[in-house]
């Protein structure tokens, strides 16, 4: 897989707008160090045995009429050296909130996470407060989450 890959999933059923587009980038880096990086956060503790972010994984609605470019739907994961995808942030438009787009971008991510044989822990408050608690989800995808929600 190279550094920069975009994948477009043709979804006519989702709300808004009907196509996703799946982006990693990024390098190897470490996990505190993409933190601080992403975050703003100065004081990210080191862990003892640090994994290594592989890549930058976004998830999101290509959606022309969402909003301006700059604050797309997403979900924002990132694929660490010990085979675990850490999603780390969901973000929908203010005006797209609840019509289930966020369950729909989490979804895609769970799948594909699956499908490359990742593990999955979530830091997300969308994830662990909401996706993870409906019934379907959880049994659903229980078998790949690292945490029991």
């Amino acid at each position: 897989m190279s550094s920069s890959d975009v994948k477009h999933l043709a979804d006519p059923s989702s709300p808004g707008a009907g196509r996703f587009t799946f982006v990693i980038k990024g390098k190897p880096e470490p996990w505190t160090k993409f933190r601080k990086r992403a975050s703003g956060e100065k004081d990210v503790p080191e862990p003892e045995n640090e994994a290594y972010v592989a890549y930058e994984i976004r998830f999101f609605i290509d959606p022309y009429e969402l909003e301006p470019p700059k604050r797309k739907a997403n979900t924002v994961g990132v694929e660490r050296s010990n085979g675990t995808m850490m999603l780390w942030h969901t973000y929908v438009p203010e005006s797209q909130r609840g019509k289930g787009i966020a369950e729909i971008i989490v979804e895609e991510a769970m799948e594909w996470a699956s499908a490359n044989s990742l593990s999955v822990d979530s830091s997300c408050s969308y994830v662990n407060e909401t996706f993870m608690k409906r019934p379907h989800n959880r049994q659903r995808w229980k078998h790949i989450m690292i945490r029991d929600y």
